[in-house]
């Protein structure tokens, strides 16, 4: 227990604390000045009664309305505050009867007290009942117990309060002593004792243990008072035991109240109960003592045979006890046992549903949980969205900084996915680099929302293991339809992911039914695709880049062409983006960097000196970011025997810009010996510092800049700018998209040196190419 906690449970006097003692003192002096003659006026002994029972409903109600009480303690106080509201009733009740009957005494009560206590007692006992101990079994178990040991301890009570009445009887006048109602009083009494420490003992939720007791002792207090003060026979008539015995008994119920108020916002530990009810043995003890006394009388055998029976007695009390204990002991045992499965069992399924990693919901209970929200949305017509997240070029982070950082970076992104959205959203790592969200009562357009805050959370660097690391993601929302099922509602948002991806990355996009046409025609296209690179559909055409002002030929571009068999040609504007969403633009790649290479080889075997100087291949992002591309190069290299040094890799800008994988496979390319060049630069994401860092030795200058060439134009300013900048980070320069004589004298007046369009000449075959070759080649003398 804390020192707030001690500083909470130490007991403090307070106004209703003061004034039920005060009471009670009261009610003991004026018993006692009125006790061998009437000094006072009767009213004025059962005021203090009166005030105590007031005292005590209003301390109960205080206590029901208290906070931090559960629905069933603060049922139980407001009950209790019936009792003494009751009890208020009987205590009036009294005090008329002995003010109009001056010879009124404890062994009568008029109708209305009777009507008070009885229903008092009604409702405390209706109370009890209402309890909820557990479940049936259980319930059944304690209740069989219960009225065992109520019977065992009423028999006792019978039989003693017979032995004390018989004595008393024997000097008292007939019909002086009321003994039908005194029992009846003290049996009831003594059970409602009991009763409430069966409570403690069960260990019912809020209701506080000490709070118990103090109530079983004002069970106790009033079933004593009210069996006891009548068998004396010696007060007068106006003077009643009631006046002090109701005063005392309701000074327990408000230190109760006070108890339960004070514990409603403590820690109390659970308490082990006795594996048995001390009530029954003590009941057994008290008759046996009673038997020996009754029988030392007789003396000689039936003194000699009870004490024997009392001595058996308690040796069959010692045997079970010990019994009972040993089972307590193995049940205590038993608990542990379960206790500690049920942890385990806890911790399993915890696993089971959860990522290890981010501790986030895994795939499993995502989908589960999704169920149960589509289950709600078709009751209530609920609104409800799921995101699918995929990081960008996680992988890269994980292959350049290694797993351990990757790991790191995933911890940190769960962390503000968590703060992103509210408590009663879903957030879970379905694997990889890849998260879900599950966004109740949020309509696609309410979701952006989120996933707007999600991005600008994201847009902060994550710090991991030393490393600072921008995030981007990109992000599929869709939208709960009638019928949805949790795996299709996945497949939709992952379709708009994907969607998102194509757009650029850190975007989100929205599912909607062009994805699934778009989606179909990918598909069918990836599948014509694969068929086309099993059945050598492809061909490779090569478009020669020049030098200015004469227009000779020093190399060739690689493009590829695909003439559908039902078709027709097939730009790879349109196919090449879907082979690199597929995966097919890694083979294809492959296929065109082979077969460029051969066809180069062959060229400078037939033409030596007069073959193209260089030969320039595109490589996709795709490509890039594959394991042992460099490697792959290399082998292609030694495959066909070409020269390293001759062969010129093309990339985007956006393929580069990121750095990370495809940046180092630049470096290892650049390492075996091979050119670089960044294509179409300008339209991507340019950035003076990719010149810096990507190892490139070539610009190609995008055709948008090439265009509008002429004049002041925005176009020239940019394409002069360009040159300058080539020149001075010593690159080469080349314009594409030269398609006049004027744009190619401009180029040429602004410094450039190389140029590549249709004003020299469109894309060729291999075999023009060759008829070219060999018609400008030089002469041998």
């Amino acid at each position: 227990m804390t020192v707030d906690e001690r500083q909470v449970d130490r007991l403090r006097p307070t106004p209703l604390l003061l004034t039920a003692a005060a009471t009670l003192v009261a009610s003991i002096v004026l018993f006692v000045v009125n006790y061998s003659e009437q000094r006072t006026h009767v009213v004025w002994g059962w005021i203090p009664a009166l005030l105590s029972a007031v005292v005590s409903g209003w301390a109960c109600r205080r206590t029901a309305f208290s906070p931090g009480l559960d629905r069933v303690t603060s049922r139980v106080w407001r009950s209790l505050a019936v009792v003494c509201a009751f009890i208020v009733l009987g205590v009036a009740g009294d005090a008329r009867h002995y003010v109009l009957d001056p010879s009124a005494s404890d062994r009568d009560h008029d109708v209305v007290a009777s009507i008070g206590y009885g229903l008092s007692i009604m409702v405390l006992l209706w109370t009890l009942m209402r309890l909820p101990i557990g479940s049936r079994q259980r319930r059944d178990r304690l209740m069989v117990r219960f009225v065992l040991d109520a019977a065992t301890v009423t028999v006792t009570l019978g039989v003693f309060s017979w032995y004390f009445t018989i004595s008393v009887l024997d000097a008292a006048p007939v019909g002086s002593v009321a003994v039908g109602p005194m029992l009846m009083l003290a049996v009831l009494g003594t059970l409602g004792s009991l009763a409430f420490l069966k409570v403690k003992v069960t260990g019912l939720g809020g209701l506080d243990p000490i709070a118990l007791r103090l109530l079983a002792g004002a069970a106790a207090v009033g079933a004593l008072g009210g069996a006891l003060f009548p068998l004396t026979g010696n007060v007068h008539p106006g003077l009643s035991g009631a006046m002090t015995y109701i005063p005392g008994t309701l000074l327990f119920v408000v230190l109760a109240a006070d108890r339960q108020r004070r514990a409603a916002h403590l820690h109390v530990p659970h308490r082990r109960a006795r594996p048995f009810s001390v009530a029954p043995y003590l009941a057994v003890a008290a008759t046996d003592g009673l038997l020996v006394v009754v029988s030392s009388s007789a003396g000689g055998v039936v003194l000699t045979v009870a004490l024997a029976a009392v001595v058996l007695t308690a040796l069959v009390v010692a045997r079970q006890i010990n019994a009972l204990s040993e089972n307590g002991r193995l049940l205590r045992r038993v608990d542990a046992n379960l206790l500690e499965l049920n942890r385990y069992q806890t911790q399993l399924t915890h696993r089971a549903n959860h990522d290890a990693l981010t501790d986030l919901a895994n795939r499993t209970l995502f989908e589960q949980k999704t169920q149960e929200a589509l289950d709600r949305t078709g009751e209530d017509a609920e609104t409800l969205s799921l995101a699918l997240i995929d990081l960008d070029d996680f992988k890269a982070i994980n292959d350049r900084l290694g797993h351990a950082v990757g790991d790191a970076m995933l911890v940190v992104v769960a962390d503000r996915l968590r703060e992103a959205v509210r408590t009663d959203d879903v957030v879970a790592r379905l694997g990889g680099d890849e998260f879900g969200l599950l966004l109740h009562g949020l309509r696609s357009d309410e979701a952006t929302e989120v996933l707007d805050r999600i991005a600008e959370s994201l847009t902060r660097p994550v710090h991991a293991l030393g490393y600072d690391l921008l995030v981007k993601a990109s992000i599929g929302l869709a939208e709960v339809w009638p019928e949805a099922s949790p795996q299709e509602l996945l497949r939709r948002a992952d379709l708009a992911m994907y969607a998102a991806k194509e757009r650029g990355k850190g975007r989100h996009a929205v599912y909607d039914a062009r994805l699934e046409q778009d989606q179909a025609a990918d598909a069918q296209l990836g599948a014509e695709l694969r068929r086309a690179l099993d059945d050598g559909d492809f061909t490779l055409v090569y478009q020669p880049i020049v030098s200015l002002p004469g227009g000779e030929w020093t190399s060739l571009e690689t493009l590829i062409r695909w003439k559908h068999p039902e078709r027709g040609f097939i730009g790879p504007d349109v196919f090449i983006p879907i082979a690199e969403r597929t995966g097919l633009i890694v083979p294809l790649g492959d296929w065109i960097l082979r077969t460029a290479l051969r066809q180069a080889a062959e060229w400078q075997e037939r033409f030596g000196a007069a073959a193209p100087g260089e030969i320039g291949v595109n490589v996709s992002a795709r490509q890039l970011r594959e394991p042992g591309f460099a490697a792959d190069v290399r082998a292609a290299l030694a495959d066909t025997g070409f020269d390293p040094e001759k062969l010129v890799v093309e990339v985007t800008e956006t393929a580069v810009f990121d750095g990370g994988v495809a940046l180092d496979a630049l470096q290892n390319l650049v390492t075996l010996g091979v050119r670089i060049a960044l294509d179409d630069f300008g339209t991507g994401h340019s950035s003076l510092g990719l010149l810096r860092t990507c190892p490139a030795d070539t610009l190609k200058v995008d055709k948008s800049f090439v265009d509008g060439i002429g004049g002041r134009s925005e176009e020239a300013v940019i394409a002069t700018a360009m040159i300058q900048i080539t020149n001075g980070l010593h690159l080469q320069a080349i314009a594409e998209g030269v398609e006049t004589a004027e744009q190619a004298e401009t180029l040429y007046r602004l410094g450039y040196r190389f140029a590549q369009g249709y004003h020299f000449s469109r894309p060729l075959s291999a075999d023009q190419v060759s008829e070219h070759l060999a018609e400008h080649r030089p002469l041998t003398v």
